[in-house]
């Protein structure tokens, strides 16, 4: 149906816009809202044939885009409609709002009201203004610039009624972004991105507001270097009692875990979450840093880095002795901080409805 649209409105535009050197006494040309309502009509045909007869013969074009990329040329403005209309979900309602008409330029600004669906069931928003301006080619009204000012962002729930900032929904996505890295790139992580990750962190919730822990921050190659070796002794040696003397297996086993430990100890920083044992209510430090932790590494994943929640490999006690760290401290999680070489697939998680119990069991 939409291609019948298409083509007929393609057929209309055509008789009713002379070639170059026809007569525009018999045919007179439309007025610049009569252009505008064809160019809306086009769109919302999905027809780039009949929408290019209204855009400007120009290859030099002016248009920003909602999220402020600027397109500078037609071909370009054509490849971006070629694009979205390969997706058949949007509808796009318009309201004129002004039409200003001079002899040669003109300008009109309306409201679009963008809605199109998302693959997890979801629908995306868009509430904005467009301004064409317009300029008179060969006696018609042409578009030479579109300007896309948004004036709201929002994502409607599945269940009616419900929906979702564009913040909301962007922290929301974080969230579910969020990844374990467990290999990462060698490039460094900038002190103001470490700081404020850790001031996430520090805002994570905390029994009676007592902020219980420390966070210690490793940047030192030299030193990670060292404890990769460490780390790789202490988990053979914690796993040397086991009864199993073949050496072929052994070192199997030793090429393993050194292959591990070079890919989690391969980022730029690291950070130790410890807590102190000896706050003003010690039987929640435990909770708080925990917290502590699942803030940084949403902040983290926000500014682009991965993390993870690592203990396996680096054992409090061995760990405390490494960094010098006090006695009444203790070690909730090593995390590395950094860009990951790639991000890994999100895994299988459980069907929500199988977690959610309402009221009582």
């Amino acid at each position: 149906m939409k291609k019948i649209l298409c083509f007929l409105t393609a057929l209309s535009l055509m008789t009713a816009t002379p070639a170059i050197g026809g007569s525009p006494e018999s045919d007179p040309a439309p007025s610049l809202e009569e252009s505008f309502d064809l160019y809306v009509e086009s769109v919302q045909n999905a027809s780039l044939e009949s929408l290019f007869l209204i855009v400007s013969n120009s290859e030099s074009f002016y248009f920003l885009t909602s999220s402020g990329e600027l397109i500078d040329t037609r071909r370009g403005y054509y490849e971006f409609h070629e694009r979205w209309f390969e997706d058949e979900t949007w509808e796009m309602p318009v309201k004129l709002v002004e039409v200003n008409e001079g002899d040669d330029y003109g300008h009109t600004i309306a409201e679009f009201h963008y809605k199109s669906d998302l693959p997890e069931g979801e629908r995306y928003n868009l509430d904005s203004y467009f301004t064409l301006i317009w300029r008179k080619e060969d006696g018609r009204w042409k578009v030479i610039a579109d300007i896309c000012t948004p004036m709201r962002r929002y994502f409607s729930g599945i269940e009616p009624g419900i929906v979702y900032d564009s913040e909301q929904k962007y922290l929301l996505d974080t969230i579910e972004n969020r990844r374990t890295v467990r290999k990462f790139k060698p490039t460094p992580v900038p002190r103001g991105h470490i700081m404020k990750i850790l001031e996430a962190a520090h805002f994570a919730p905390t029994a009676g507001n007592q902020q219980p822990w420390k966070f210690l921050v490793i940047r030192n190659r030299e030193r990670l270097d060292q404890l990769e070796e460490q780390a790789l002794s202490w988990h053979l040696e914690s796993h040397g009692g086991r009864g199993d003397h073949d050496q072929e297996k052994q070192r199997s086993v030793k090429e393993t875990i050194a292959g591990i430990l070079d890919n989690v100890l391969s980022a730029p920083v690291y950070v130790a979450v410890l807590v102190d044992s000896e706050a003003q209510y010690p039987e929640y430090v435990l909770y708080d840093g925990s917290l502590a932790a699942g803030y940084l590494m949403i902040a983290a994943r926000a500014l682009g880095y991965g993390t993870g929640f690592f203990t396996t490999f680096f054992p409090e006690e061995e760990m405390k002795d490494f960094f010098n760290i006090p006695d009444n401290y203790k070690l909730i999680c090593f995390t590395p901080i950094g860009v990951p070489e790639e991000w890994p697939e999100k895994p299988p998680k459980k069907n929500l409805e199988e977690l959610v119990v309402f009221e009582s069991f």
